[in-house]
């Protein structure tokens, strides 16, 4: 992976805010300050997730391949609190659920179309998880 790759990789895992990079030299600091200006195509990482395909398959990486969604669901954010709340179903924490709740659109606005399931490189079964997140959640 480049650098920018890990970074975006590491910033887009679930309830992260923040990574710190660490550098030995003056030409690391600027290769990680890099990752400000550059393309979505130079931090996108599912290249490399792609190697790795068949150890990942069936789960959800938050890469939004699947979008978009014609109803609208962030389907990243749906998986990312299902798995969150699949740890353990019945000590699911506050803030898992109230980000949840804050989402406009929710597993339960899934209209089954399976757009997303094409769409996604790692053949998750989205429209189950849609459905069991509405479940979880009530929503």
């Amino acid at each position: 992976m480049t650098v920018n790759q890990c970074i975006h990789y590491a910033l887009t895992r679930p309830a992260t805010f923040s990574a710190l990079v660490g550098c030995q030299s003056a030409e690391q600091v600027r290769e990680a300050v890099s990752y400000l200006s550059a393309s979505d195509a130079e931090k996108d990482y599912t290249p490399f997730l792609g190697e790795l395909k068949k150890d990942f398959r069936g789960q959800c990486v938050y890469c939004n391949h699947c979008l978009p969604c014609p109803a609208e669901i962030d389907i990243a954010a749906v998986n990312r609190y299902l798995d969150i709340a699949k740890l353990d179903e019945q000590a699911i924490p506050p803030s898992i659920r109230a980000h949840y709740n804050k989402l406009i659109y929710s597993g339960a606005d899934c209209t089954e179309c399976g757009n997303c399931e094409q769409r996604c490189p790692f053949g998750v079964a989205v429209r189950v998880n849609m459905n069991r997140a509405a479940a979880v959640f009530g929503r």
